[in-house]
Parts: C-alpha cells; sequence; structure tokens
C-alpha cells in the first residue's frame, strides 16, 4: 500500500470499484484549496486491477469484468453483451482546477476502484441516461462495444461500495481530471448541501473531490480539472473513440 496526494462516483434507486500498486515516499501536496487534496489513508483500488505509478500519473488497467455479480446481458432491453476489455487509464497524481469546467464525453469519463469506467449522465440519445436507461441491481449495463459501465452510483448486495454510517464516504474511483469521486455522503455522514455543477466541492482534508448524488447529473455534470488527454484518444484503451460494434445477438441454444 501506499499514501497518494492528489484527489483521488449516484445512488441505485433500488439498492461500485484495481491491483495494489507500491511506490515509495510521499507526494507533493501545496495545501490551497484549488490543489489536490489531502493523502488518501491507504490506494484505494481492488486488487483485480492492476496499477502503476510513475512520477506524474496512476496508470490503471483493468479488463472491465466486474467484481460483483451482473444480470444476465443480453435481455429484452439491452442487446449487449459484457466483453473482455484491454482498458488502460492515465490518472494525474497532481490534479490542477482548470480555468473553466469541460463537459464530459460519451464513453467512460472515471474509473472506479474495482477498474469499470464511469459515464457521464446521458445515453447515446442525450436523455437522462438513470430516467430513460436499465439496468442490472449494481446499477450497470454494457454499451455495444461490450463495456460494462456505471452511469450513477450501485449499491448493490456484494458490491464493492460500502458507505459508514455518521462518517465521510470512502474514495469509490478517480475522475480522467484526477480528482477524486467519493460515495454520497460528506461529514457527518451526510450528501453535501454545498456542490458546484461539476458535482463537487472543497474541504480541509480532501482539498476538491466529487460526490456522487442521488439527483442528476449523478457522478459528474462537468470536468472541474485539466483532463488527461491519454484518457480520450486512445482507441482500444481508452475508449470514446472506439467504433461501434454491431452487438451480438443472444444465442437460443
Amino acid at each position: 500500500m501506499f499514501d497518494n496526494k492528489g484527489a483521488l462516483g449516484i445512488l441505485c434507486s433500488g439498492m461500485l470499484l484495481v491491483c495494489i500498486g507500491t511506490a515509495t515516499g510521499e507526494l507533493e501536496n501545496t495545501g490551497k484549496t484549488n490543489d489536490p487534496g489531502k493523502p488518501i489513508p491507504k490506494h484505494p483500488f481492488n486488487d483485480n486491477v492492476t496499477v502503476t505509478v510513475t512520477d506524474t500519473h496512476l496508470i490503471v488497467e483493468s479488463d472491465g469484468i466486474p467484481n460483483h455479480e451482473t444480470g444476465k446481458f443480453p435481455n429484452r432491453d439491452n442487446p449487449n453483451r459484457i466483453l473482455k476489455q484491454h482498458y488502460r487509464f492515465y490518472i494525474p497524481l497532481k490534479p490542477r482546477i482548470a480555468e473553466q469546467p469541460r463537459k464530459t464525453p460519451f464513453g467512460p469519463i472515471g474509473v472506479a476502484i474495482n477498474g469499470i469506467p464511469f459515464y457521464n449522465q446521458y445515453n447515446a440519445e442525450g436523455q437522462d441516461a438513470v430516467q430513460v436507461e436499465k439496468f442490472d441491481s449494481c446499477c450497470g449495463h454494457p454499451d455495444p462495444n461490450g463495456r460494462y459501465h456505471y452511469h450513477k452510483y450501485p449499491v448493490c448486495l456484494k458490491s464493492p461500495f460500502h458507505d459508514e454510517p455518521g462518517k465521510h464516504s470512502p474514495p469509490i474511483g478517480y475522475a480522467f481530471d484526477g480528482f477524486a469521486i467519493y460515495g454520497p455522503n460528506g461529514e457527518g455522514g451526510k450528501p453535501p448541501t454545498d456542490l458546484d455543477e461539476c458535482n463537487g466541492h472543497s474541504d480541509k482534508e480532501r482539498g476538491y473531490h466529487y460526490h456522487v448524488t442521488a439527483k442528476f447529473p449523478y457522478i459528474l455534470g462537468a470536468y472541474r480539472g485539466v483532463v488527461e488527454e491519454k484518457n480520450l484518444t486512445r482507441p482500444g484503451r481508452s475508449p470514446s473513440d472506439r467504433p461501434p460494434r454491431k452487438p451480438p445477438l443472444e444465442s437460443k441454444d
């Protein structure tokens, strides 16, 4: 385990996520409100994901297969199958506040601590995905490329995400600007009331960070920090640019 700095997110209406990396030394922290937050107590990723630490990034690699039970896909509401992926995401260790917020793209916008990508609040038609799409009991589903993902914070029976009553939620992943995405609760175990348009805020312990919310935009309203472009431009790796694959048909056997 290692301490990393840099601020490392949607409540399921019915009911979230890499390998332990190693590093030595501490990362710089300026302590300013607009800079990365305080050190995370321990590496947050689950052991089904590989993390490589460089001087500037966490390189997160995942096969995109959830470490929890999923619904059966394809199904009547979703013709897509969950397929193994080859994700490689680059998470800045020293995230920076951008001059202005940046809209999130379609496809992955961050990665959960179990290697599953977060998507934004919209479906392919630009509608509120949480309101019109069908999800399994862990609030995820696959897209036409077979990429299982979350549009909101899932809390299913065997979820890797847990909130202790009365306490601040732990980090559940990273946005591609490097800032942490936390569960729904702030100080005192209650949802924050001062989130900005990006679904984030700052506190003395964590610096700037995002929180998932029960209402729109659920995870991120926009990126508040400077986005690592490698995550948006590597076809087949970090994926918004990969051409769609024709959904496989469910076998009748």
